[in-house]
């Protein structure tokens, strides 16, 4: 008789009893031979024998039991198997090779001109979309670049090797190879440029490869396995401890606890039960549940976030200091190049010899890299930025971002918590701090109020609830007011207490002192006596300090727009050395400031949890903090998905430093430039009685490409 281990997912099972009551159930069935049900995991493990119960029978019976089941173990899909990566060295790269060395040998040998001649015709036939690709360049953008000097480069050698070949000079042969040397290394570079591209992609491709490949859905009233490509709009999903959510939606059935860091980068764990919205890429750490799916693929928020950082990546407008030399460059080699030849002709050098510094100084030329540098480092910084949870809108907001001059921030979830804490809890004499527990619950639990939802949450963490306050009678509706038998409680302010003429003459000094720390104060009275003082407090977000300050080192003007009250605000204030607050400011105060602030030369960045409430105009950089996963904010260029100035403070960082390697890059490609014009124009020339050969200079050309590509560090 053959017995079976499976591994059940069951879902909603949380403690013992329930546990112990589906291990009696299904241990009960024919064919069982044992069970056993883990509560961290929520799973369980039934061996039995498959031919008196099976799977559906089992599942049925834990239902029974008012749980949901789900099989652990799914048959296998076949998997579309990855495209292969692109390798440096393909097939035509190869066979052009063979072809250029094969020339080189020919150019020392008699009467091999036809021969060499056959074979740059291959070399051509292997190379042509990309001397096609040169083509379309002078023909549809109209404007001369990398590829225009290389094709000409390639025209003069094949022109000058055939003249020369046909009057019988082994010089043509020269020629014929310097042709096939230049269109071999320009397609070397275009796989250099290509796989350096993809290089500078794969922290956003990694993001856009981490949703699973297969799912377990409903299909025709049964549990199936299917690529998540299949996965369409409404369709069950089930998800189980340690699966990857694939899609965007709402949860109809069961109970979970999820890790969404990847989307929102805060690692605490979040419990998701019916009615619950879910995120792809999103792990369910523990539970079971049944979502609908509502965004598959591309349209999901953690899709959504790549698309925008890729978008960012890919734009090419980035505005470095020497972009602008980029359209003179090539001009400045054909000339220099052009002045070269003619000045060794001019004094007496052979044409052969003037051409083959032609070709040599047009061979050095690396044009792309200028480009490049720059394309790949904002493609770089953006996916580091989205690993780290920013997201920029386009590539104006990366650059900027770095070249801030005044930073203004919004207190409420900038720099201070959304909601008030308790701080201190404090009894009068004769009064037990459970008693005012008891009270406080009564009198502000039913309140909507900020500080009394602050004292409900933390008398609520005490084990407190409305069984607590059953003894109390003439409730109001908002809180406030209570009796009990012959006493009469109320919560006041201070400012109502004195009033009211309420004695407070023991208090004053205590109240006064909390109000200076910036706490609010609300007091507790029993047939106007003072029975005990609750103080709350917005607390700073942890590390907000060190993060202006380091902003403040880095040059950036702050100021902060406070929603708190006086007290409050100038405690903030002080402890964060903040010298320019607005208090409550209104909205054209706010646009004011911005346009005040908003001179010529500097540039502005806004902070905000809520961005639109200020003109897209009046701040050169809006900036929206703890979006989670909502992209759909258009007047922000820059996305932070988790609640942390710090983030601010990285994406400030990591701008500041992108300007300064492109910077950095740039001036050296011109520097090579400008040397390689006089190595290769001049001084290799004058040093040696016979021309250097080009495959030298395109040689020099490669390396200075390799040496842009290759000095990649991580943006710290």
């Amino acid at each position: 008789m053959a017995v079976i281990t499976k591994v059940f997912s069951i879902a909603n099972i949380s403690i013992q009893a329930s546990a112990d009551t589906v291990e009696k159930r299904v241990g009960a069935m024919n064919g069982v031979r044992f069970v056993s049900v883990t509560l961290s995991s929520n799973t369980m493990n039934v061996e039995f024998d498959p031919d008196i119960c099976d799977e559906k029978t089992i599942i049925q019976t834990v239902r029974s039991c008012g749980y949901d089941a789900y099989t652990k173990e799914m048959p296998a899909v076949n998997e579309e198997s990855a495209p292969a990566a692109e390798t440096l060295f393909s097939k035509e790269l190869i066979l052009s090779a063979a072809c250029a060395l094969v020339l080189f040998i020919l150019s020392f040998m008699p009467h091999t001109f036809w021969i060499s001649a056959a074979i740059s015709v291959v070399a051509f036939w292997l190379n042509f979309p990309m001397i096609s690709e040169s083509f379309a360049e002078l023909l549809q953008k109209k404007r001369p670049g990398a590829a225009s000097i290389r094709l000409g480069a390639y025209l003069i050698t094949m022109v000058c090797g055939i003249v020369w070949g046909l009057k019988g000079n082994r010089a043509g042969v020269m020629f014929l190879f310097s042709g096939c040397a230049i269109v071999l290394f320009s397609a070397f570079e275009k796989k250099l440029i290509t796989l350096s591209r993809q290089s500078a992609a794969r922290s956003v491709s990694e993001i856009r490869q981490s949703l699973p490949k297969t799912a377990s859905v409903y299909r025709d009233r049964k549990e199936t396995i299917a690529s998540v490509n299949e996965i369409t709009e409404n369709q069950i999903i089930m998800i189980r401890p340690d699966d990857v959510i694939p899609a965007d939606g709402k949860v109809i059935r069961g109970f979970a606890t999820m890790n969404e860091s990847a989307l929102t980068g805060m690692e605490t764990p979040v419990e998701k039960s019916e009615g619950s919205y879910v995120y792809a890429n999103s792990v369910c750490l523990s539970g079971s549940v049944e979502i609908r799916a509502e965004k598959t693929g591309s349209a999901t928020a953690m899709m959504r976030l790549a698309s925008l950082a890729e978008k960012t990546g890919y734009d090419d407008s980035f505005q470095s200091p020497f972009k602008s030399f980029g359209r003179y460059l090539m001009i400045y080699i054909a000339i220099a190049a052009m002045i070269a030849a003619g000045g060794w002709l001019f004094s007496g050098k052979d044409a052969v010899f003037a051409l083959n510094v032609l070709i040599g100084v047009l061979c050095s030329a690396s044009l792309r890299t200028l480009a490049l540098s720059s394309e790949n480092e904002v493609m770089n910084a953006a996916g580091e930025a989205m690993k780290n949870h920013v997201i920029f809108r386009s590539v104006e907001a990366l650059e900027m971002i770095g070249k801030t001059d005044y930073a203004v921030i919004e207190q409420s979830g900038c720099v201070s918590e959304d909601e008030l804490s308790v701080s201190d809890f404090i009894c009068a004499d004769g009064m037990s701090r459970g008693r005012l527990e008891y009270i406080a619950y009564a009198l502000e639990s039913r309140s909507d109020r900020p500080f009394a939802r602050a004292i409900t949450r933390y008398l609520r963490s005490r084990r407190m609830d409305a069984t607590d306050i059953a003894e109390f009678t003439r409730l109001s509706r908002k809180g406030r007011h209570a009796l009990q038998s012959l006493s009469s409680y109320r919560s006041l302010t201070w400012e109502q207490i004195t009033q009211e003429n309420i004695e407070h003459s023991e208090w004053e000094e205590k109240v006064l002192s909390l109000k200076n720390e910036g706490k609010r104060v609300l007091i507790f009275t029993d047939n106007d006596q003072i029975i005990g003082v609750i103080a709350a407090v917005r607390p700073l977000i942890p590390g907000v300090g060190d993060t202006l300050k380091a902003l403040e080192n880095a040059g950036v003007e702050l100021w902060m727009f406070s929603d708190a009250d006086e007290d409050e605000t100038r405690t903030a204030a002080e402890r964060l050395n903040l010298e320019h607050v607005l208090v409550h400011p209104e909205k054209d105060e706010k646009e004011r400031l911005l346009a005040q602030l908003d001179h010529e030369d500097t540039i502005t960045a806004y902070i905000s949890r809520t961005p639109d409430d200020i003109s897209q105009e009046d701040a050169d950089i809006t900036i929206a903090i703890g979006t989670g996963a909502n992209t759909d904010i258009p007047e922000a260029g820059i996305l932070l998905t988790r609640c942390r100035l710090s983030d601010f403070l990285y994406a400030f960082t990591l701008s500041k430093l992108l300007n300064e390697r492109i910077a950095r890059k740039q001036l050296a490609i011109l520097i090579y430039h400008a040397a390689a014009v006089l190595l290769f124009g001049f001084i290799l020339p004058a040093m040696f009685s016979f021309p250097l050969p080009p495959i030298i200079a395109l040689i020099c050309a490669c390396a200075a490409l390799c040496v842009v590509i290759n000095t990649k560090k991580e943006f710290r």
